[in-house]
């Protein structure tokens, strides 16, 4: 791993080697990485001036994400603990039987079946297991919904949708037409889930982030900006599963 100084703190970043024809760029993940893509062929020593130069903008993203660990801790998976569920908050409730099976919802509550006999740990691994399968069965219904309704709005049609577990997106639309969804964006209010669905129907369309892609989206969602600022500022509630 390579590093630099910037004042008296020290950043450690990663380099990854690709296709890439010229630009750079870095990436800061949830875990306060740094990883630097770079094409093959570019020196270390530039890479190591580039890295320099964002130093200051690396320092406020790992910031950003203390800050959010901190408001948002990794869940213990007990009950009274709240879990999200389309901007609704429920308490999960750990209900001791012989065997483990998907949660059920009641009221304001999700009720998640654990084996007595498992230990602390393993326990805790099975409710978190579980609670992502009952997750990616609700995004599949919810994202599959929104997406038909928009579809026709805008006369965009996907190839296919699909639920993925993605760790670094909320979406991504393929070549082919395919769209893929992360199934933590259930545990986001309609209005943002609505955003990432808009968002993605419009690559179907026009394929980068263009000044024309943000016009297209801004037909179907005048606020998209403020919908868009919510995802960056709340990201850290999606961390049922991060690791």
């Amino acid at each position: 791993m390579d590093h630099i100084t910037f004042g008296n703190k020290r950043i450690t970043y990663t380099i990854k080697r690709g296709n890439r024809k010229k630009t750079l760029a870095i990436n800061v993940t949830p875990a306060s990485q740094v990883i630097v893509l770079a094409p093959g062929h570019l020196s270390r020593e530039k890479i190591r001036t580039f890295v320099e130069k964002k130093a200051r903008w690396i320092m406020a993203k790992q910031e950003h994400f203390k800050r959010l660990a901190v408001l948002f801790p990794e869940r213990e998976f007990v009950s009274g603990e709240q879990i999200l569920l389309l901007g609704r908050r429920y308490r999960l409730k750990i209900v001791e039987e012989e065997n483990s099976r998907l949660p059920k919802l009641s009221g304001r509550r999700i009720f998640v079946s654990v084996d007595r006999n498992l230990d602390s740990n393993k326990r805790k691994e099975i409710i978190k297991d579980v609670l992502k399968k009952w997750y990616i069965v609700r995004a599949s219904k919810i994202v599959k919904q929104r997406v038909n309704r928009y579809c026709k709005l805008m006369d965009l049609f996907p190839k296919e949708v699909i639920i993925k577990d993605q760790k670094k997106r909320w979406a991504s639309c393929s070549k082919d037409g395919t769209l893929r969804f992360n199934w933590r964006i259930s545990m986001a209010p309609i209005s943002i889930v609505d955003y990432i669905v808009v968002h993605e129907l419009c690559h179907l369309k026009i394929k980068n982030h263009s000044s024309d892609f943000w016009k297209l989206v801004s037909i179907t969602l005048p606020d998209y900006q403020k919908r868009r600022d919510w995802l960056k500022n709340n990201i850290g509630i999606f961390r049922l599963a991060s690791k």
